[in-house]
């Protein structure tokens, strides 16, 4: 896939199914609910740190969790 500029790289599938997983864990472990601002800044954070190039599931967790400050 090409990108122009700015444009950030597609995540692949199997990724996004990571990631979903890893925010659904988090969630839980968590009692963040699905719906709402903290939900919605915590899938932020997880998909800018994965594109940071931060690939270990644990430390993709922590580094969410911590910045959410």
């Amino acid at each position: 896939m090409e990108r122009r500029g700015d444009e950030p790289a597609a995540i692949s599938p199997d990724a996004v199914e990571m990631l979903g997983k890893l925010f659904d864990q988090i969630l839980d472990e968590h009692q963040i609910p699905r719906e709402g601002e903290r939900a919605e800044d915590l899938a932020a954070r997880l998909i800018a740190i994965y594109r940071s190039g931060v690939r270990d599931l644990e430390l993709l967790k922590k580094l969410a969790m911590r910045s959410r400050s």
